[in-house]
């Protein structure tokens, strides 16, 4: 069911999001469900902290052209599942884990189908409405508001204007995301990952979306998160008409996971991209 996870404004802001464990297992990432919204507002004065763009952390990144070989295979102690057949014994697998919070987050039908397809879409920056492979949190997008001090009219008097801010309470609906992918022991995972991947890749020849193997999707998925920028500070926030925005003009162009990783809060986001960058490593070792 289509929905959207842009923080809106109104008597009724329900935010819905959507969160793709960039891997089945500590390989967890991020993709976050935004919709667009087109409408640009009058510039507001900009009170954010600078945020430094950060360099891509792969050559592909211009061209994503990067591609990396699969992993090597684990000796599999049964033979694996057909694909179609396969949703109770990666539950299992995941359960197995040991992770609080891990299976309840998971939508149980076609898990590795969603999972692939949610991957593809990140790796690209894009958004998903629809089949998405967890389960979305409760509460909707907090922004705060407050009044500056601006000159305006004929007389230069002082008015005030009202502005947006991204509320450390919005932070709090990320926090069993977070422990969750914080918990994950990333060589288990890993070879979690390893041992599914052949089904992983049939369901990514499936879907058609790239001609790359699935690994070098996922990797490509994880260095799109990595790539967000640091932000420290107000995140300050316009509203043209139903959508906040950020009202810096370079954050509102980063793509759409990138904005909502921001959105989590610089501790979250941390916490999640140190997770990333281990389990990128372990990806990568033969």
């Amino acid at each position: 069911m289509p929905y959207n996870d842009r923080p809106q404004v109104g008597f009724s802001p329900v935010v819905k999001w959507g969160v793709v464990l960039v891997a089945a297992g500590a390989i967890g990432a991020i993709g976050y469900y935004l919709t667009r919204d087109t409408n640009h507002a009058p510039h507001l004065p900009e009170l954010s902290t600078p945020v430094a763009t950060q360099p891509a952390v792969t050559s592909e990144a211009a061209g994503d052209k990067q591609v990396y070989e699969d992993p090597a295979p684990t000796p599999a102690p049964q033979p694996l599942p057909d694909l179609d057949q396969s949703d109770a014994t990666v539950l299992d697998a995941l359960r197995d884990l040991n992770v609080n919070g891990l299976v309840e987050m998971i939508i149980p039908q076609e898990i590795l189908r969603k999972f692939v397809r949610g991957v593809n879409v990140l790796a690209e920056g894009k958004v998903i409405t629809e089949y998405r492979p967890v389960a979305s949190p409760q509460g909707a997008f907090v922004a705060d508001s407050f009044n500056v001090k601006v000159s305006g009219g004929e007389l230069g008097e002082q008015q005030d204007v009202e502005q947006f801010r991204v509320s450390p309470k919005n932070y709090l609906r990320y926090t069993l995301f977070v422990q969750v992918v914080s918990a994950l022991d990333s060589d288990t995972a890993v070879g979690l990952y390893k041992h599914y991947y052949p089904l992983l890749n049939r369901a990514h020849q499936e879907l058609g979306m790239s001609k790359n193997n699935f690994h070098s999707v996922l990797i490509r998925a994880i260095d799109k998160v990595l790539a967000a920028p640091d932000a420290n500070g107000d995140m300050i926030l316009i509203h043209p008409k139903v959508y906040f925005e950020f009202a810096d003009p370079a954050l509102e162009k980063l793509p759409d996971t990138q904005k909502l990783l921001l959105r989590m809060g610089p501790d979250n986001a941390a916490k999640i991209k140190a997770s990333l960058k281990n389990a990128r490593v372990k990806l990568l070792q033969k």
